[in-house]
């Protein structure tokens, strides 16, 4: 007897031991299947479509003799980039160039959409000029930095009205703001618009100034902007 209850004490001993160990895995029951893991993120890839879009940027002048000078209206006539547009929104980004050679200096067409501030008459020697300046080492220097690129750092907000964490880079420097954009999905095409400033300052410029500073270009420029992109390609 007393022998037996030591066997007994030692397989309940054994016992224990044995289920401090790992767990084996357990096998699905005959014809049960295991749980498939969740889809992966889609994104879609979308072109802009330079002749749809709209990039254009409103100079304004200020100083005490600003009455003397002209407000202007400088639109990016070639534009480049894309839009990845994910299920999950904030898994979106998007990147945008803008070749400053391709800048145009107040067109007519657009001095009278912008309104009262921009009725003035602006020759074209005048509008010449200023591109001139503007491209100079001063300002944009292009023959540097012969390109403005917008990209995306984070989007955060609803699919209709998101934030746009975005790297502006321009002459060389690079600065980061929040953008509030509205996203228009479309059959065959997506349309982003935004409307924000930027200050000639942030990017180490100068704002352009003559007479002693008394007529001068503002700080702060507005920039309106209008992305039209259609769907990319599939690859052949």
């Amino acid at each position: 007897m007393l022998v037996l209850r030591r066997i007994l004490i030692l397989g309940l001993f054994a016992t224990l031991l044995s289920g401090c160990g790992s767990v084996p895995p357990v096998a699905p029951a005959v014809g049960e299947t295991l749980p498939a893991p969740g889809p992966a993120p889609v994104a879609a890839t979308h072109v802009i479509d330079a002749a749809q879009s709209d990039v254009r940027f409103l100079v304004f002048r200020a100083g005490t003799l600003a009455r003397l000078g002209h407000n202007h209206v400088v639109r990016a006539a070639a534009i480049d980039g894309q839009i990845v547009l994910a299920d999950e929104l904030r898994l979106s980004s998007f990147v945008l160039r803008l070749p400053v050679a391709g800048f145009r200096v107040d067109e007519p067409a657009l001095r009278a959409e912008e309104g009262e501030a921009f009725a003035s008459v602006v020759s074209a020697e005048a509008a010449a000029g200023t591109r001139n300046n503007m491209l100079g080492e001063a300002v944009l220097d292009a023959g540097r930095h012969p390109q403005v690129e917008i990209r995306s750092l984070s989007v955060s907000g609803p699919a209709w009205a998101p934030d746009v964490t975005v790297a502006i880079r321009l002459r060389g420097v690079e600065h980061r703001q929040t953008v509030p954009v509205a996203l228009d999905r479309q059959p065959g095409r997506l349309v982003a618009t935004a409307v924000f400033e930027v200050r000639q300052s942030d990017f180490g410029i100068v704002p352009f100034s003559v007479l002693g500073g008394a007529l001068q270009v503002a700080d702060a420029l507005k920039v309106r902007m209008r992305l039209v992109a259609v769907p990319a390609e599939p690859l052949r």
